[in-house]
């Protein structure tokens, strides 16, 4: 079972705001194609972060003060989900704001299929959305018993990672859709040497039985699948490589510069260059 170097500690920054958030990693084998990791992180300062759409879902787990303003879920008008010790934060197709003056949070990284596989909620149902811990875990009083018992976090880290491999339900779609995953991954590599993706060549099923495949495990069409993973990558690429938005843009499969931009905005609601002119050294989030 391996462990990811723990009790990091990172700064992210920008021009106008350095700081300072401890954090540390879990990589959970068990889990591997249902979550990428389980996380910690902890700060004592006042803060504002935009985070963008990840292409994950996150189950949170809140260990401090709840946040002081949540915006970019559909929660309704009273619900704040960090009110709550847990939640489950859908996928997001727009940033996502917070506010905080201190926080502690644990959380796991999940992949859209999660939804399904773990707590028998199509993907699409968690578009935009958040749901109370109550509404995922019929014993939610155990798992925060269990999760507050533990004063080091990778004694956490394993028990988590040993419950939720026990709620996995066994489903003959769930390996087609693990593939698939993979595939939406490697999308824009296909796109960038001109050849044409169609999923339902992949899945062995009609158009229309595709789409609803994508909106169970995925939450989006098979044609949004595709855009947020093309954005996603960009997002990466602008972090790791030093090229110009323009080749950037082809490399990840978008026609032309108006086209990355447009997707871009669409998920981002900014464009590629004011993104990079606000980036931190956190991949899809910075402070505003």
């Amino acid at each position: 079972m391996k462990i990811c170097e723990n009790a990091k500690i990172y700064l992210a920054l920008n021009k106008n705001q350095i700081n300072l958030v401890e954090a540390n990693i879990y990589i959970p084998l068990q889990l591997k194609g249902i979550a990428s990791m389980i996380w910690e992180q902890k700060s004592n300062s006042s803060q504002r972060w935009k985070i963008l759409p990840s292409g994950y879902i996150e189950l949170i787990f809140n260990l401090g003060e709840k946040m002081e303003d949540l915006s970019g879920k559909k929660v309704g008008q009273s619900f704040n989900p960090t009110e709550n010790f847990c939640f489950l934060s859908g996928l997001h197709t727009q940033p996502l704001c917070m506010t905080y003056s201190q926080f502690h949070v644990m959380g796991v990284r999940l992949e859209p299929v999660a939804a399904k596989s773990l707590f028998k909620i199509p993907c699409f149902e968690l578009k935009d959305w958040a749901l109370k811990g109550e509404e995922i875990f019929h014993n939610k009083a155990y798992v925060e018993d269990a999760i507050r018992s533990f004063s080091d976090f990778q004694l956490r880290a394993k028990w988590l990672e040993q419950y939720l491999y026990a709620l996995i339900c066994e489903n003959p779609e769930l390996y087609l859709a693990l593939k698939i995953s993979k595939l939406l991954k490697q999308v824009a590599d296909y796109r960038k040497i001109g050849t044409p993706v169609k999923l339902e060549d992949f899945t062995g099923y009609s158009r229309m039985h595709t789409y609803r495949l994508f909106k169970d495990w995925f939450g989006l069409s098979p044609s949004y699948s595709i855009s947020l993973q093309q954005f996603i990558s960009s997002v990466n690429a602008i972090h790791t490589q030093h090229e110009s938005l323009t080749h950037l843009a082809f490399d990840h499969g978008f026609y032309d510069s108006s086209h990355f931009i447009r997707i871009f905005r669409q998920y981002a609601e900014m464009t590629p260059g004011q993104y990079l002119q606000q980036k931190s050294n956190l991949i899809g989030q910075f402070p505003c």
